[in-house]
C-alpha cells in the first residue's frame, strides 16, 4: 500500500514539476500553451502561403485570351440564334401552308360530299318514283290476275256444269 500512495503522490506532483528546456524552467501547461501558439503561427503562415499562390495564379491569367474566347462564344451564340430564328420563320410558313392546304382539302371534300349527297337524293327520288310505278303495275297485275282467276274459276264451274248436264241428258244439247 505504501507503494501505491507513493505513485499517487508522484502523479499529483506532476503538475507542479518544472522542466529545464534551453536553460529555462517551464511547466507542462506552459509547454502546451507554447505548442498551441506555434501551431497557430504555422497554420497562419501556411494559409498565407496558399493565399499568395492563389493571388499569383489569378495575376498570371491571360485575360485577353479569356476575353477572346468569350467573344467567340458570344458570336457562336448569336449565329445559332440567327439560324434558330430562320428555322422558326420557315416552320411558321410551313405550318401556314399546311393549314391552308388542309382547309382547301376540307372544302373540296365537303363539295364532293354535297355533290354525292345531291346525286343520291335525286337517285332515291327517281328510284322511289319507279318503285311506286312498279308497285302500281304489280297491284294492277294482281287485280287482273285475280279477275282472270275468277273468270277461269267461273268458266271451270260453267264447263263442269255443262259437262254434267250433257252427261245427264246427252240429247238436250
Amino acid at each position: 500500500m505504501a507503494d501505491l500512495e507513493e505513485i499517487v503522490r508522484q502523479g499529483e506532483s506532476i503538475k507542479d514539476r518544472k522542466l529545464k528546456l534551453f536553460g529555462m524552467r517551464v511547466s507542462g501547461a506552459s509547454i502546451m500553451g507554447l505548442f498551441a501558439l506555434l501551431s497557430g503561427l504555422l497554420g497562419s503562415l501556411y494559409g498565407g502561403f496558399l493565399l499568395y499562390q492563389k493571388v499569383e495564379s489569378l495575376a498570371a491569367l491571360d485575360l485577353g485570351s479569356i476575353s477572346a474566347a468569350m467573344q467567340k462564344t458570344s458570336n457562336d451564340v448569336t449565329r445559332i440564334e440567327e439560324h434558330a430564328d430562320a428555322i422558326k420563320i420557315e416552320l411558321k410558313k410551313d405550318m401556314s401552308d399546311l393549314r391552308s392546304s388542309q382547309w382547301s382539302l376540307e372544302s373540296k371534300v365537303d363539295g364532293k360530299l354535297q355533290s354525292i349527297d345531291t346525286r343520291l337524293t335525286a337517285f332515291e327520288t327517281k328510284l322511289d318514283g319507279k318503285l311506286q310505278s312498279v308497285d302500281t303495275k304489280l297491284i294492277s297485275y294482281d287485280t287482273k290476275l285475280d279477275r282472270f282467276e275468277l273468270k277461269v274459276e267461273k268458266t271451270k264451274t260453267d264447263l263442269e256444269k255443262r259437262i254434267q248436264q250433257s252427261l245427264d241428258n246427252p240429247l238436250a244439247y
